[in-house]
């Protein structure tokens, strides 16, 4: 091949020596770091230790400055990230902030499928909504769906982004 160490199908994410630098600040690593398919990850430090853009790689939302990254198999650099998003599922705190305080709360689960935040002028099916339904029900949250996010509690809000995760 070209150098490029080849991702390991049975990791979602694959980071070898990942850094993120921003105007000659480095705000994530060097970072090696491996996710197997059945292990669940919390993210945990102080302010500006990083986090947020660490999950923004591993959410395909950025690219790193440099080293490998690989997340579902696919290699940074040599996959459209726009295809790849709408297959990750993400909750922080950062992705809260983001979601307009106007959106319903079904469209916002919605969404995650398309992997876009925000509903524009975008024309869903039935069962997207049915999906998305599904998902809040797994969470006792379905009777939100008709509200508006920024009329939901902090602890509804965080359930109906763990659904838009799912």
């Amino acid at each position: 091949m070209d150098g490029v160490a080849q991702p390991d199908p049975d990791l979602l994410i694959e980071f070898e020596d990942v850094l993120v630098r921003r105007g000659g600040n480095v705000l994530v690593g060097p970072v090696t770091w491996k996710v197997e398919l059945d292990e669940r990850w919390v993210v945990l430090g102080p302010n500006g230790a990083g986090k947020t853009s660490l999950l923004r790689v591993a959410a395909a939302e950025d690219f790193p400055t440099s080293g490998t990254a690989h997340v579902l198999a696919e290699t940074f650099g040599r996959t459209d990230l726009s295809e790849l998003r709408p297959r990750i599922g993400l909750s922080s705190s950062a992705l809260a902030n983001r979601v307009p305080r106007d959106e319903s709360v079904v469209d916002l689960v919605i969404s995650a499928g398309y992997g876009v935040l925000g509903r524009w002028r975008e024309k869903y099916d039935e069962i997207d909504t049915s999906r998305a339904v599904e998902m809040l029900e797994s969470l006792g949250a379905e009777h939100l769906a008709e509200r508006t996010y920024g009329t939901l509690s902090e602890g509804e809000r965080k359930r109906v982004l763990i659904a838009r995760a799912s």
